[in-house]
């Protein structure tokens, strides 16, 4: 009986000694270290660091992506999650800033989209058109929808029933027509102020003529508003509402101008045809 009682002990001790090397690809006196969680300061940190890869001497545990050469265990993920890691520290850091410059890279691929689908070359596409449209959704638009969004959380209860309705209810009817107008508007006047002045992809730069006076131009603006703000308010009504219902209901309020700022690529094209039909 003896014999048996130490015959079970030593595989049960056998056994738990190879469950811990295959757990932590060490034999170390801790197998469930690793899986302690880390402190983050950012809300989003977590989720990405829960499924970081490497972990030390080769191994890691099998909840955080084992295997792999090297690292110490603690690494922060992959290369995109610690951009974009980086990126949630930026918006706290410099909001304003940030957002601005992911408002011009947006807006750049938004009126290159907009050039290309109506039969542009790339090697013909007009560099100042997309310097002018870039600028505005960067330094123009993306500073005020980032006030706008934050008058709206503020105006609206968060203990209110149905508040994602309510704050999309407030963004639709206040903001589209007046953004909408003072965008054709701004365009107009910048574009005819500019127009002496040529560079495109294929001919580089070039200037001549005599731009329009600001009067004469700002007449023009007005014209714009009058003729396409009509349609270009229907067209908006068919999508926006959805999307800010999804935008106010889930998406973080330092992330919201972002989420509009990507959905906005569809949006600047039709802005940009509209503008330059």
């Amino acid at each position: 009986a003896m014999r048996t009682v130490l015959l079970a002990a030593c595989l049960l001790a056998t056994a738990t000694g190879a469950s811990a090397l295959v757990t932590t690809g060490s034999a170390g006196p801790n197998p469930l270290r690793s899986l302690k969680p880390r402190v983050s300061t950012s809300p989003f940190q977590p989720r990405f660091s829960a499924c970081a890869g490497g972990g030390g001497h080769g191994g890691g545990t099998r909840l955080r992506g084992g295997g792999g050469g090297g690292g110490d265990g603690d690494g922060e993920g992959s290369l995109p999650m610690r951009y974009w890691a980086k990126y949630l520290d930026l918006l706290d850091t410099k909001p304003l800033a940030t957002r601005m410059m992911t408002g011009f890279v947006i807006g750049t691929f938004g009126d290159v989209l907009s050039q290309w689908m109506s039969g542009v070359k790339f090697s013909q596409l007009d560099i100042k058109r997309i310097l002018i449209f870039s600028a505005w959704g960067g330094f123009g638009f993306t500073p005020i929808a980032m006030y706008w969004y934050n008058i709206i959380e503020a105006t609206i209860p968060a203990t209110m029933a149905m508040r994602g309705v309510a704050k999309m209810a407030m963004d639709q009817i206040l903001f589209p027509p007046v953004i909408t107008a003072f965008t054709f508007f701004c365009l107009t006047i910048v574009e005819g102020l500019l127009s002496p002045l040529s560079i495109t992809m294929d001919k580089g730069f070039s200037f001549g003529g005599k731009a329009e006076s600001v009067s004469a131009l700002a007449n023009k603006g007005i014209d714009k508003v009058k003729t396409e703000l009509g349609a270009t308010l229907i067209t908006n009504y068919k999508v926006w509402p959805a999307v800010q219902m999804l935008n106010f209901s889930v998406v973080p309020i330092k992330l919201q101008v972002l989420f509009v700022n990507c959905v906005a690529v569809w949006w600047n094209f039709v802005l940009s045809m509209t503008q330059h039909k």
